[in-house]
């Protein structure tokens, strides 16, 4: 399913789905200047890995509170409101000028970017279910665009710039102004994901956790990759400091090219079979990246972006669709359980890192993505019921 002959060739859908790309672009921002910001503060690999970790404990802070202002206010007008205070928070980090002030700043922005991660799935999951459209994937490919657009040219507008506080703000009033003039398609989309289905039920609960544990492992590999390939390639592989970024980009590019596809995949094979399939396929891209060498590390950089880019949009689909599940609780607890590891996989190679190598870390990081393949597998095999891989027809 390319991107021209899906719903996204819609105004109201393109402008929900660019959120995902205006959120991606702000974390690629801040993931392109963490060398400098190391540098500039005398900062170690540990220390900064402990820096994020803030932003992790925030990112958890917000979760139960991000629910409550979703239901309250509606996804609609959060999802815009979210971006604004996002783009906002983005000057923190870049401002501060302790390791002190950098804890805090980024403990904001873990708060900042877990309303806006929470929000925004929320309202995909609903114009899902409101439209009957297909469009959860399509949605994050729009991330992925994000991550294409940021780190492919952050790095370079770093070096030749050299105004870090200038390029945030012309990033931040850009997305601003570019979702106040989209905001209309999506603000009046109110309240959680509706469902007529009743809560509990022991096989509805574990399977919710067994999908929040693959998202949970994941998204610590993604958040790993994020935040650290920028530095793997610079240390370890020793390349060039302008194609620095571009560990990150080739992996966020594969990543749109999958998740543009995703929806269709998922129609074709079903959910479980499909994530068993993936993160076997990222699996042999993490051995080609602890290679060192530059042409087949960002091959397989390449490689694990085409495996993670179904993982995520299709365990939010699976857990909306539980039964017995109410599907806003679905929503909100795997948004939770992703995010946290989005957060938390930094600050583990942080860890690893500042005791061993970067090299270390990332094998350390392969050993952990083979618990997510065996759980997958066992739930293709063993545990999936006809119920989990429904998924709604495909609109053209």
């Amino acid at each position: 399913m390319g991107l021209l002959s899906s719903p996204f060739i819609r105004r109201k859908y393109f402008a929900s789905a660019f959120l995902f790309a205006c959120s991606s672009i702000i974390f690629s921002t801040w993931i392109t200047y963490i060398p400098r910001i190391a540098e500039h503060l005398s900062i170690t690999e540990g220390r900064i890995g402990k820096a994020i970790f803030f932003a992790s404990i925030g990112s958890f802070v917000m979760i139960p509170l991000a629910k409550k202002l979703v239901d309250k206010f509606g996804v609609g007008k959060c999802s815009y409101y979210a971006l604004l205070i996002h783009s906002l928070v983005l000057f923190g980090p870049f401002l501060a000028d302790s390791y002190s002030a950098l804890c805090g700043a980024l403990f904001v922005f873990g708060l900042s970017g877990s309303f806006f991660g929470i929000a925004l799935n929320s309202l995909t999951a609903l114009v899902e279910r409101q439209d009957g459209v297909l469009v959860m994937s399509g949605s994050h490919g729009f991330w992925s665009v994000g991550g294409v657009i940021g780190a492919s040219t952050g790095g370079w507008i770093a070096a030749v710039l050299d105004r870090p506080l200038l390029h945030v703000a012309i990033v931040s009033g850009t997305l601003i102004i570019i979702q106040t003039w989209l905001r209309r398609e999506y603000c009046f989309r109110k309240g959680g994901v509706p469902s007529d289905k009743k809560k509990g039920g022991r096989h509805a609960m574990v399977s919710l956790f067994t999908i929040a544990m693959i998202g949970l492992i994941m998204m610590v590999a993604e958040g790993a990759i994020a935040d650290w390939s920028a530095l793997y390639l610079t240390k370890i592989i020793q390349i060039p400091a302008a194609w620095m970024g571009m560990g990150y980009a080739s992996f966020s590019f594969s990543m749109m090219i999958g998740r543009f596809m995703g929806d269709k995949l998922s129609h074709r094979f079903g959910s479980w079979p499909l994530l068993s399939g993936a993160v076997a396929l990222s699996l042999c891209g993490f051995a080609l990246v602890l290679i060192i060498h530059p042409g087949i590390s960002l091959l397989g950089f390449l490689i694990v972006g085409f495996g993670f880019s179904v993982i995520v949009p299709e365990i939010f689909r699976l857990a909306s669709k539980l039964e017995n599940i109410d599907a806003s609780t679905g929503v909100a607890y795997i948004s939770a359980t992703t995010n946290i590891g989005f957060m938390v996989g930094p600050v583990l190679l942080g860890f690893i890192a500042e005791s061993r190598s970067l090299h270390t870390s990332f094998s350390a990081l392969t050993a952990f993505v083979s618990i997510a393949l065996i759980v997958s597998l066992w739930k293709t095999v063993f545990g999936a019921k006809r119920t989990d891989n429904a998924v709604p027809h495909l609109q053209p």
